[in-house]
């Protein structure tokens, strides 16, 4: 990310606000299409303005988008195995690929394969993946929230 803010501002930002809306959606997009406040608060420090200013900035452009949810769930979506487990996640938390679950405190989406066929269902939660996944895993990694 570095890198990215030193290019942005050696472009204008953040005293151009095209430039910094810029930065700012190349940082969602290596992040997986979110800003989180950790992202912001870096590049608030790197370029000396405040980070409220960023989150103003963020509420006028509606592509930008900040992490409502600290957690991510990536299931396979090629696995048979897991057909029924991702209809599952699906109904119990309302969610679809690409939604967020605020209640839950996830992002859930499906992915290609995870070179992890032998071993599946597979998911990954937060980067980590899983394997022979059940039901009973996914509701303690989690948290047993439900949208009940």
């Amino acid at each position: 990310m570095n890198a990215l803010i030193d290019y942005y501002r050696s472009q204008g930002a953040p005293q151009d606000q095209q430039m910094l809306i810029a930065l700012l959606r190349e940082v969602q997009e290596q992040n997986g299409g979110v800003l989180t406040q950790t992202a912001l608060r870096t590049i608030a420090q790197a370029l000396s303005i405040r980070e409220n200013m960023l989150s103003a900035l963020i509420r006028r452009v509606p592509s930008l988008r900040m992490d409502t949810a600290p957690h991510l769930l990536e299931m396979c979506q090629t696995c048979p195995k897991g057909r029924e487990l991702r209809a599952w996640v699906e109904s119990t938390w309302n969610v679809q690929s690409g939604g967020v679950c605020e209640k839950a405190g996830f992002r859930y989406r499906t992915v290609p394969c995870m070179k992890n066929c032998r071993f599946g269902p597979s998911v990954k939660w937060d980067g980590q993946l899983y394997s022979h996944t059940t039901k009973e895993m996914l509701e303690q990694l989690i948290g047993g929230k439900t949208n009940g």
